[in-house]
């Protein structure tokens, strides 16, 4: 299989299991809210602002439309009441490592 037909079955994938991820932004997005919640440092808005992924007001409008979709989640800090944390849904999560067990049998070992 060719490195562009891999791909394209792979973006297939994510546009039949994953439609409310819309555009590539929304997967950096949640990629990176998932990566960050991971390692134990949950991303607040203005950390996700600096990541830098798009411009503020569209990631302001994305993160505030995956919220609503479901797909992000918002959580107020245990350490501190002010500031809100962003989170990836357990529905997400569950397709995401779907997607990723996906990607890890197409990609050809050495």
């Amino acid at each position: 299989m060719t490195a562009f037909k891999k791909l394209r079955t792979i973006r297939e994938f994510e546009k039949a299991r994953m439609p409310h991820l819309r555009s590539h932004e929304d997967f950096d997005i949640v990629i990176e809210v998932g990566y960050h919640e991971d390692m134990g440092q949950p991303l607040t808005l203005k950390c996700l602002l600096l990541i830098g992924i798009t411009s503020a007001s569209t990631t302001q409008r994305k993160v505030h439309a995956l919220v609503d979709a479901g797909i992000l989640t918002r959580s107020r800090s245990a350490s501190d009441r002010r500031s809100v944390q962003l989170g990836v849904s357990v529905q997400t999560r569950k397709l995401v490592d779907r997607y990723v067990h996906i990607l890890h049998a197409q990609v050809p070992r050495k």
